[in-house]
């Protein structure tokens, strides 16, 4: 119940303080948003391809693979990548979850998964990352090959099986917010009140942005997820200088701003912030059906300044809701002209089904419920954590998992 009030103040606080605080930022209407552009790009209120086809991306997350949350790996458990490893590494060592990662980044998304999800009629799919993959918080400004491999890898097999990609900074220094997805450090958000996060965050969508500038399977780059900043201004600050580093070294890629409020609250915004780009909203109703209201609400802001809507989450519901959210993205009248990702393609189910299920082993369930509450559970044995974990990146694999085909008939019998 404190963990219920909390997140609904945090909602409140947030929601005021990004309409209450926001500088406006200067409107322009822009006729022409690159015609000639070579990549995924804007035009008005919708998106287009290369060639300027109309483009509508359906697609799913990818999450669980470059950025670990506790409910993607088990039943319950509300912790972050940062907290598992510190879990892990106090019953096996630091190596032994080094290696672990390893092993999970090479089995939880492979070729195998990118094809089977292009099979199902998917055309893209967002990918959502962890900067420590890229980063190590004692070398800042340093960017690692292992972690540009592993992007590398993903955008290669998109590439071959006609999969657009959305980049997602998942997690940034610091943390966008202080709740598990941001994967934040111990204590505050650092990011909203340390200069240096905020450059750190800067240069990294620079390297990003000059690495893949010329590649055309990127459909986006989806600068902040979640965001929770003091107010809209500070959100409007980071995200102009984050796109202003971007712009110096890649004009073309669209940029997808997502707002405060768990990215349901788009007030702070007056204007395009960047002359090719679509707002991404999540929603989510585990407190309640307001979708109608919330999508109206965005839509109204989107639609006044000519911007195209993408639903960059939405999920972990019943069929039927999700069929019929699928059904209320696909309605013309709601403004959601550039589509939608489901969360997520891969997931240990919970109380709703997943899409493709990982069948959670008995000794990784246990490790994890220790690591979640320590106080509440029998600490697991350095062998028994070692035989989990081995057991878990089995159960992570393709040919291991279920695909639920109800779960695929909800997000595609309204489109197909």
């Amino acid at each position: 119940m404190k963990k219920l009030v909390y997140f609904f103040l945090l909602i409140a606080f947030v929601s005021f303080a990004c309409k209450s605080s926001a500088t406006p930022a200067p409107y322009a209407t822009y006729p022409d948003y690159y015609s000639n552009n070579p990549m995924v790009h804007q035009v008005g209120k919708t998106i287009v391809d290369s060639d300027q086809k109309p483009l509508r991306l359906r697609g799913v997350n990818l999450g669980g693979w470059l950025l670990w949350e506790g409910w993607d790996f088990s039943k319950g458990a509300d912790i972050s990548e940062n907290k598992i490893d510190a879990g892990l590494t106090n019953l096996v060592g630091a190596q032994a979850v080094a290696d672990f990662h390893q092993q999970i980044y090479d089995t939880f998304i492979t070729e195998a998964d990118i094809q089977r999800i292009a099979q199902l009629g998917f055309n893209s799919v967002r990918l959502p990352i962890n900067y420590q993959i890229l980063e190590d918080d004692n070398n800042p400004y340093v960017y690692k090959d292992s972690g540009w491999q592993l992007i590398d890898r993903a955008l290669a097999w998109c590439q071959k099986y006609n999969l657009y990609v959305i980049l997602d900074l998942h997690s940034v220094p610091g943390g966008q917010s202080a709740l598990p997805p941001s994967n934040p450090t111990p204590g505050e958000p650092r990011i909203w009140k340390s200069t240096d996060d905020q450059n750190r965050t800067i240069a990294l969508w620079k390297a990003i942005a000059n690495r893949y500038k010329n590649q055309k399977i990127i459909a986006g780059y989806d600068l902040l997820n979640e965001p929770l900043p003091p107010s809209g201004a500070d959100l409007i600050g980071l995200y102009e200088r984050i796109i202003a580093a971007i712009r110096q070294v890649d004009p073309y890629h669209m940029i997808v701003l997502e707002g405060g409020a768990f990215s349901s609250d788009f007030s702070m915004f007056a204007g395009p912030l960047s002359m090719n780009e679509t707002y991404g909203f999540h929603m989510y109703t585990w407190f309640g059906d307001n979708r109608q209201k919330k999508l109206s609400q965005i839509n109204a802001v989107s639609s006044a300044q000519n911007i195209p809507l993408w639903a960059g989450e939405f999920g972990d519901n019943t069929y039927d809701m999700i069929s019929s959210t699928v059904a209320m993205y696909e309605d013309p009248a709601n403004g959601v002209t550039a589509g939608w990702s489901f969360w997520t393609w891969k997931k240990v189910p919970s109380k709703y089904p997943a899409l493709d299920s990982i069948i959670v082993p008995p000794g990784w369930q246990a490790v994890i419920n220790w690591v979640n509450a320590p106080s509440k559970n029998p600490q697991p044995t350095a062998q028994q954590a070692q035989d989990a974990m081995k057991a878990f990146v089995n159960a992570v694999q393709l040919q291991n998992t279920q695909l639920d085909q109800r779960m695929v008939n909800a997000l595609t019998d309204n489109w197909h």
